[in-house]
């Protein structure tokens, strides 16, 4: 891997459901649809790993929506999928925007779990949770 494609994120190309699908860099035009459905995924994941049982139990639905908005699939599609090439092709969503996670997604939502906690510090209540 050379250093120019450490930096910028390449796309990959995968075979599922008898079909190759080009997992690549979300476009700008993909990031509002997918960062509402990603952004209670991310809740999920911790710094350990991924429990994608847990994370699927739980954020399931808004995972599938995601991932079918990063490759450009029918969300129908994605559900057709068997379990495993779910999980592989989720994994490669994450893989390949790796770098957008890391520097947009995580920071925004650390700032915003900062802000709830301050303002239940402030008002001495305690949170609902969802």
């Amino acid at each position: 891997m050379s250093d120019l494609d450490k930096l910028v994120p390449q796309a990959c190309e995968i075979t599922l459901a008898g079909e190759t699908v080009s997992v690549k860099p979300l476009k700008v035009g993909q990031m509002p649809a997918f960062l509402r459905a990603i952004t209670p995924v991310m809740q999920q994941i911790s710094g350990e790993g991924i429990d994608w049982l847990a994370l699927f139990g739980e954020r399931g639905d808004d995972l599938l929506t995601a991932v079918s908005i990063a490759v450009g699939k029918p969300r129908a599609w994605v559900d057709d999928l068997a379990a495993d090439e779910a999980i592989v092709l989720a994994a490669k969503v994450i893989e390949v925007n790796a770098d957008f996670f890391t520097r947009t997604v995580m920071p925004r939502l650390d700032d915003l779990f900062a802000q709830a906690n301050a303002v239940t510090a402030a008002t001495g209540s305690t949170p609902s949770s969802t």
